[in-house]
């Protein structure tokens, strides 16, 4: 058996004892697994956020890599916990819609988390992603099969994530992230903005974001004044709203969910 990766993706943040405790119970049960961190700093609760960061990397990672998510508002409810298995890795993540992006790239098989005997505790708790969701990913990653964790089930939560809308002369999209360096994501993907430029050939772009109309498209980041806002591709192929060294979701008062319309001119 190759070497096992665990990737952990939570809102804990890296003051407290939680991120700790789910990699000691996972080291506790497999040594020789290599722990590697996401980001324990997605905001509280905020499970489309939560959604993108693991859309945005987990495609980079090693064939068998497992997933473990845990941004969970309704920790020690009646959700389910989900064991995902598509044919190049493995997600478990409570059944609140954080994998809906991954529902869209994979196919995976889906299970419900029900062997309590991979459990550290059988009962509901308010840290279900160290008594139950850590040791299943450590145990997936000595081998156990999937099929005696868990039991298919069908119909994931799925979070409302609106697809952009293409019309003539303009695509209605919306911000989907604002990373650390105040950058907006948008839905917009460059294939989509190929077929709309074929559509409207020679037409230059004019992007309307809130009160701002933004007509720049950089090819870097450096390419642009620093008091003017852009937007570019970035680096996953998405059209993304920027500022040089400025961040443009304060400059420009938006935020994640607010609508962006790119039109032809």
């Amino acid at each position: 058996m190759g070497k096992s990766f665990i990737a952990l993706l939570t809102d804990f943040g890296t003051r407290d004892y939680f991120v700790a405790s789910l990699k000691g119970v996972i080291l506790a049960i497999n040594p020789d697994c290599t722990i590697v961190d996401i980001c324990h700093e997605v905001p509280e609760y905020d499970l489309k956020a939560a959604a993108f960061i693991l859309w945005a990397c987990y495609r980079f990672f090693p064939g068998g890599t497992i997933f473990l998510t845990v941004v969970d508002p309704g920790v020690g409810s009646e959700r389910r916990l989900l064991l995902a298995r598509s044919q190049r890795y493995s997600f478990i993540a409570p059944d609140n819609g954080v994998l809906s992006l991954v529902f869209r790239q994979e196919n995976p098989e889906i299970l419900e988390l029900r062997d309590r005997q991979h459990f550290l505790a059988e009962r509901r708790s308010s840290f279900e992603g160290r008594d139950k969701m850590a040791p299943v990913a450590a145990w997936l990653s000595l081998g156990v099969p999937a099929s005696e964790l868990g039991q298919p089930v069908r119909n994931p939560l799925r979070l409302e994530l609106p697809e952009p809308h293409l019309g003539n002369r303009e695509i209605q999209g919306q911000i989907l992230y604002r990373d650390r360096f105040g950058n907006l994501i948008t839905n917009l993907s460059q294939e989509l903005i190929a077929q709309f430029l074929t559509k409207n050939h020679g037409a230059n772009l004019l992007l309307l974001a809130g009160k701002k109309k933004i007509s720049e498209m950089a090819a870097a980041y450096s390419s642009s004044g620093s008091d003017r806002p852009f937007f570019i591709i970035n680096s996953l192929g998405l059209l993304e709203i920027a500022l040089y060294k400025k961040p443009a979701a304060e400059m420009l008062g938006l935020e994640p969910g607010d609508p962006v319309i790119l039109k032809a001119e």
